[in-house]
């Protein structure tokens, strides 16, 4: 007996497996079901029909899973979800609310779209080793240049953030230094920039220095009162008005499954940005995905421009540009509104006072 055609989409499958897990009591039976829901979730092709169920599934939930990816719909699976549910009452599914699957993101980038992955010509927000990534500056800009790069940004974070080994004044001098040497011998191939993705205050207040932000793209990021119940609109717009900032960061600070993030009047916020000529990042870190298309789409009827962002830690992570161009697509955006889409020349224009070569 055959397989149906594809009738129930990996983001479907995951979002009743995770539902299944927030059912049950802490135990055995929900790390599966969470294991595989995750698996579901990462899978690069839609499992429906004969496709092999990834081999990340635990066993004991194998059976569960099999059963499930049948399902004659979302409808069907929402009701077996419910029967098979546990007694515990599951939790809110909005801190998954928006979200690509792998497969859906691979599914948009494998179509015709305005925004081809294969044009990006900027790659933005990565990180070294100088704060929290895994290899050096060379070694991140090398593989920016594999990928087709012709400009890239560092973004490495400031010292305040307790949680990465930040840089502080004597720290981002260095990486300026190396910055220059790199550009010395392969500006022509590949011209790096020094970003810092800047600590924001609770108040809304930078804590870079303005008189320390002449030749630095300076990245605003939030990653403190992410959860915070209460309408944090002005802290944006205090950020919003610091002179220098490029863009911001992840700006609602979401984790998939963890939190949904920072609660603001958006509208309010995206006409400042474009008011203020401060990019909206769009964080493809398959964890982040922030913006999402949602978000984007308000975003850009505010009259914002994007970055681009892979958020890399490691040379593998620079994939994720992928998941942010998915996440555009997905937004209906042009790739005039994109950043990432602008030869060396063009992103030139944009900064005339940066040193580039």
């Amino acid at each position: 007996m055959g397989y149906p055609a594809l009738v129930v989409s990996n983001a479907s499958l995951a979002e009743a497996l995770f539902q299944l897990s927030d059912s049950h009591p802490p135990g055995d039976l929900r790390l599966a079901l969470l294991r595989a829901a995750y698996a579901i979730f990462d899978h690069p092709r839609e499992v429906g029909g004969p496709r092999r169920l990834p081999q990340a599934i635990p066993l004991e939930v194998w059976g569960t899973v099999a059963m499930l990816r049948t399902a004659a719909g979302d409808d069907a699976l929402a009701a077996v979800t419910e029967r098979l549910a546990g007694p515990v009452r599951p939790r809110i599914r909005h801190t998954r609310d928006g979200f690509l699957s792998a497969a859906a993101a691979a599914a948009l980038l494998a179509g015709t779209p305005a925004l081809d992955v294969r044009r990006l010509r900027g790659v933005a927000h990565w990180h070294t080793r100088a704060s929290d990534g895994i290899v050096s500056l060379d070694a991140m800009a090398r593989a920016c240049l594999r990928r087709g790069a012709r400009w890239a940004v560092v973004s490495d974070h400031t010292r305040s953030l307790e949680c990465v080994n930040g840089l502080d004044g004597e720290g981002a001098a260095i990486q300026r230094r190396a910055v220059v040497a790199w550009n010395r011998r392969h500006g022509d191939e590949l011209a790096l920039v020094q970003g810092l993705e800047v600590e924001v205050d609770s108040t809304g207040a930078l804590e870079l220095p303005r008189d320390k932000r002449g030749g630095i793209l300076v990245i605003a990021g939030i990653h403190s009162s992410l959860q915070e119940r209460g309408d944090q609109t002005s802290r944006f717009l205090r950020v919003l008005e610091e002179p220098g900032v490029w863009a911001l960061a992840h700006p609602r600070g979401r984790l998939f499954n963890r939190r949904s993030g920072v609660r603001a009047n958006w509208e309010i916020v995206f006409r400042a940005a474009a008011s203020a000529g401060v990019l909206m990042e769009i964080n493809g870190f398959p964890r982040r995905q922030d913006l999402d298309p949602t978000m984007i789409a308000l975003a850009r009827d505010a009259g914002c421009r994007f970055l681009l962002a892979s958020d890399a830690h490691h040379p593998r992570h620079l994939e994720f540009d992928g998941t942010a161009v998915a996440l555009a697509i997905a937004a209906g955006l042009s790739p005039e509104s994109v950043v990432n889409f602008a030869s060396l020349d063009g992103f030139a224009a944009l900064r005339p006072d940066l040193d580039l070569v």
